[in-house]
């Protein structure tokens, strides 16, 4: 009897149990297979990345209270920050869109007047793509990065799989925002500027390739949540991690608007879409004195030593205040 995947251990379980489905990729230039924000081909003197996301009306967004430009922006920001995480640069992106009878002309024009805008600013312009009729709005993205080993001592993708005990935990930029901004949004209020990134993330296009350049082999964007995304990492690399909350880079006004709420925002609110990397502490510190972008040390990488949790957040005290829910599960019920 197959179980129900509500019944197993959510959406990366699942991920495992069908590639392990399919016949292994018998390809001589593959460098990434399933299981990273990208995979990874040789293409000559180029590693060529190849990622795809999906954005979906009552799961993803609302369409009753979405601006219909900051939708067409975040349906290429949450693929380019996937590119960005493993080092590489935008090259060009594919657009699916479904769409339900009856929607509206001005509303598909909006949307692609977002992505114009961050394609235009960030790279990966659309080259193609598809329309289908569906039974509710989705926007489908396939983007393809590149790395030019040619002009880096450092040409591997960043990966999951590469943190070892005794790095340094990092980030590149702030996080909770995001959560913050999806918190006024279902409140009905207003949305703060500090909080817009939840409506229009930046990735961090410039830091990904930085950090690859500087050394750093570890990488992932903070998709689902702090504390969640860090256990990829701990999974995809067999180590544990301990995270220091008053480490963490939380924007000042979140801090004083929600200060009951931060705790939760920044470990597990996640789509903030910044780049959280383990490296050695002399890669971190030549990464921090050639990066634009802040550096945050955060915790460090360990040895792991149980299969149940991979992940401790302690507070200022030393103690162990992680939370149950480390964020979000596309599979969750």
């Amino acid at each position: 009897m197959t179980t129900p995947h509500s019944q197993r251990q959510g959406e990366f379980a699942l991920i495992d149990e069908l590639a392990a489905r399919l016949k292994p990729a018998n390809l001589s230039d593959l460098i990434v297979g399933i299981g990273d924000d990208c995979s990874a081909i040789r293409r000559g003197p180029f590693i060529d990345v190849y990622t795809t996301d999906t954005l979906v009306d009552g799961v993803h967004f609302l369409s009753e209270t979405v601006d219909w430009e900051d939708l067409g922006w975040k349906s290429i920001a949450v693929n380019l920050s996937d590119i960005a995480a493993m080092g590489a640069k935008p090259l060009h992106t594919l657009v699916t869109l479904g769409i339900p009878a009856g929607f509206s002309a001005n509303r598909l024009n909006s949307i692609y007047t977002g992505i114009d805008a961050i394609t235009s600013k960030l790279g990966g312009p659309v080259t193609g793509g598809d329309i289908v009729r569906a039974e509710k709005l989705f926007i489908s993205v396939a983007a393809v990065g590149t790395i030019d080993t040619r002009l880096t001592e450092h040409p591997h993708p960043m990966l999951r799989s590469s943190a070892i005990p005794g790095d340094v935990i990092g980030l590149a930029g702030s996080i909770g925002a995001s959560g913050a901004g999806l918190e006024f949004i279902k409140g009905g209020k207003p949305v703060p500027e500090w909080a817009q990134v939840h409506n229009r993330p930046i990735p961090g296009m410039d830091a990904g390739p930085a950090l690859r350049n500087a050394g750093v082999r570890c990488a992932i964007d903070i998709s689902d949540g702090l504390v969640a995304d860090l256990a990829h990492i701990c999974e995809r690399s067999n180590v544990a991690a301990t995270v220091e909350l008053e480490s963490l880079p939380v924007p000042a006004e979140l801090l004083l608007t929600l200060p009951d709420e931060w705790q939760r925002l920044a470990l597990t609110g996640g789509e903030d879409y910044v780049l959280l990397f383990t490296c050695p502490e002399d890669v971190f510190s030549s990464a921090e004195s050639t990066l634009e972008t802040t550096l945050t040390r955060i915790g460090w990488v360990s040895e792991r030593a149980s299969a149940e949790r991979n992940v401790t957040v302690v507070d200022a005290a030393g103690d162990d205040i992680t939370p149950a829910q480390g964020g979000w599960d596309h599979l969750s019920e």
